[in-house]
């Protein structure tokens, strides 16, 4: 697999543009965001308006919580993120090498503040560059209160997601997330809009910046 540090080759030589204007036929979005703030909901209608694919930090995460049969609340060993990362490793090898060219993606995930935070954000920039595809990342927020509301639901449970309120209350409050360069992120605020609005802010804002792609009518 190619590394961070290789020279990434130019969107006209991965042959994913238009060669007389600077046009995407392709994008990788990123979602970022506490838990609870609607990366997921409003990651899958993106995918849709995209007709690409969602890779929700739950398909990479599951396997192994499945093991412990997770519910969201009871302690695990915090050295099992460890264990993640060749999953998702696995995960980006399979889309740069194996998976359709033409496919757009929707990544999600929690990035914490810190040393590795940087080289972590740059696993999905740098695939984006390396597909020749229009890179953005997308910082959701949202009122905390609202935020905690959508915690404890069965569908949480089900993907083997946290599941802890007030658990997660505490950690909004004492976490900082890793931000990503302004000129890459846009802010969505997800507390009263709904998540397919969301979603056509999001692709509004791609195509400002040269995304071609995706379904004919999304902006209907």
């Amino acid at each position: 697999m190619t590394t961070s540090s290789t020279p990434l080759p130019t969107r006209r030589e991965a042959g994913l543009t238009d060669p007389t204007t600077d046009t995407f036929t392709t994008c990788v979005v990123f979602m970022l965001g506490y838990p609870g703030m609607g990366k997921r909901t409003v990651g899958r209608q993106l995918a849709q308006q995209l007709n690409g694919v969602l890779v929700d930090n739950a398909l990479i995460n599951r396997p192994l919580l499945e093991l412990f049969r997770w519910d969201g609340v009871e302690l695990i060993p915090p050295v099992i993120w460890d264990y993640v990362v060749p999953i998702r490793d696995a995960v980006v090898r399979t889309i740069e090498d194996l998976a359709p060219a033409t496919n757009s993606y929707v990544f999600t995930n929690v990035i914490e503040d810190g040393p590795t935070a940087a080289q972590e954000y740059d696993v999905y920039r740098s695939l984006a560059h390396r597909r020749g595809s229009l890179f953005l990342a997308v910082m959701l927020t949202c009122d905390l209160d609202v935020q905690v509301s959508r915690i404890d639901n069965p569908d949480r449970v089900a993907l083997r997601k946290g599941s802890d309120p007030e658990g997660y209350r505490e950690y909004t409050l004492t976490t900082d997330l890793y931000q990503p360069p302004p000129s890459e992120v846009i802010s969505i605020d997800t507390t009263q809009t709904a998540p397919a609005d969301n979603a056509r802010r999001i692709l509004t804002e791609l195509r400002r910046r040269g995304f071609v792609g995706g379904m004919q009518a999304d902006l209907s």
